[in-house]
């Protein structure tokens, strides 16, 4: 479960059936789920019999992941199956149909073995807040996974499965990605069809896979959104920018030293990189905050009547998107049309950006804050692992979280690359990965 792609060869060449595929996962999710807490429903019945399926021998053209076990967060309607977003109001929710993402997934051949773990209704960056229990760090079980696709993260940093389905909308694939030390894709909005995805902020929300390997994370995504995979290639003459002003500002001096070894690696296979000020990014945060909250209370506010049946943070979140005015959310529109502006302007320079994921590596998960120096400090449960993932899904642009370093105790520092076209941010990828590797290492048990 190392990588998809030797997964998926293993069984097109006949050297594993996913039948043994599939008892592997189980048998690695008996071992590591005690620990890590990454699923919120495992189907093994099912698993196995759709991989005896599978391993029939009687398709003529399997697809790019006949045979492979995968995991899809509990946002992703699955025939059959419950959709609760982890919230206890939604238990017995039961889907009729698969989701656009799950059905691409099984045209592809892959086998969906479970759902994982994530933050109640995707409405937080910590995974702590769960009606399946939080989720724990499977680099250390008393640190925080980050969320909301906390589950996917876990399960792939573990090696449980090879790919996992996460959502973001305002960083929860490249939060949880950051802190576990693994590749995730959020794509530009729209890219990747959201039918049968229970909503956080329709406006905001994408789709996208978790996975060891960019190369991984590549073919995950032709597969969702219907396009050839991404090969690697040559990136001499792409031009990325190392994003500056608010994305060097609040942010532990050794994120800032895993965005420079990224530049310097990124350099040493052809990039030319330079300094780019993105702009006033001061005011991203709170747009966001006001935008995203009031699109959750439209799509899950009825839940303030069952107060009981949800966390008390996510009530309090609820509320508040459901007290902005209407003047109040056109304002933070309006705001978030110059915030795309200058963001475009930055893009207009460089083929990419260049900046941290999070702040800081994965927190402890009783921390309320974290200290990143010069008397400075990020709140964990206030948007503090989203600081600089929220502006991208602002702009609707599309970024790449990747492994580029280690803390002192051992932990993932991840940095993003952001763009309008994920072609070009996957070369990149791919390419720092060819001469690093910070993506090969793996938690032990």
């Amino acid at each position: 479960m190392r990588s998809l792609r030797d997964a998926a060869r293993a069984v097109r060449e006949g050297q594993v059936s996913p039948v043994e595929l599939v008892e592997a996962v189980l048998g690695a999710a008996e071992r590591w789920e005690p620990r890590i807490n990454a699923f919120s429903q495992l189907h093994a019945e099912q698993a196995l019999e759709e991989a005896k399926e599978r391993g029939d021998g009687s398709l003529d053209d399997p697809g790019p992941l006949h045979g492979v076990p995968v995991a899809v967060k509990d946002l992703f309607d699955v025939a059959g199956w419950e959709t609760t977003g982890c919230c206890q109001a939604y238990r017995g929710h039961l889907a009729e149909t698969d989701s656009a993402v799950v059905r691409r997934l099984r045209e592809a051949g892959a086998v969906i073995v479970a759902k994982t773990n994530q933050h109640e209704l995707a409405a937080g960056g910590t995974n702590a807040v769960s009606a399946c229990g939080a989720t724990h760090n499977p680099w250390d079980p008393a640190r925080l996974t980050g969320g909301s696709s906390g589950g996917s993260a876990a399960a792939v940093a573990a090696r449980v499965v090879p790919m996992a389905m996460g959502t973001d909308t305002g960083g929860s694939i490249r939060i949880p990605a950051s802190f576990c030390g693994v590749s995730g894709l959020k794509p530009a909005f729209g890219r990747v069809d959201m039918t049968g995805v229970m909503p956080l902020a329709a406006s905001l929300d994408t789709a996208g896979p978790l996975a060891p390997a960019v190369a991984d994370v590549a073919l995950a995504f032709a597969v969702i959104a219907g396009r050839s995979p991404v090969q690697e290639a040559p990136i001499d003459g792409l031009r990325v920018g190392v994003a500056g002003g608010f994305f060097a500002e609040r942010v532990d001096a050794l994120v800032l030293e895993a965005v420079e070894e990224t530049r310097r690696a990124l350099e040493s296979v052809g990039a030319i990189t330079s300094e780019v000020d993105p702009g006033d990014l001061s005011d991203a945060n709170e747009v966001w905050d006001r935008l995203a909250w009031t699109e959750f209370a439209s799509a899950h506010g009825h839940l303030l009547r069952r107060p009981d049946a949800i966390y008390p943070r996510t009530r309090r979140l609820l509320e508040r998107g459901a007290s902005l005015t209407a003047v109040e959310f056109f304002r933070a529109e309006a705001q978030g049309r110059e915030i795309v502006a200058a963001f475009d302007a930055a893009l207009g320079e460089v083929d990419l950006l260049l900046a941290p994921a999070t702040p800081f590596a994965a927190p402890r998960a009783d921390a309320e804050r974290v200290d990143i120096g010069g008397g400075q400090t990020h709140e964990v449960n206030r948007g503090g692992p989203a600081w600089f993932t929220r502006v991208v899904n602002l702009v609707g642009a599309a970024a790449l979280s990747i492994p580029a370093g280690r803390s002192p105790e051992g932990l993932p520092l991840g940095v993003q690359l952001i763009g309008r076209d994920e072609d070009a941010l996957l070369r990149a990828g791919i390419a720092f990965q060819g001469v690093t590797g910070h993506h090969e290492r793996a938690p032990a048990l």
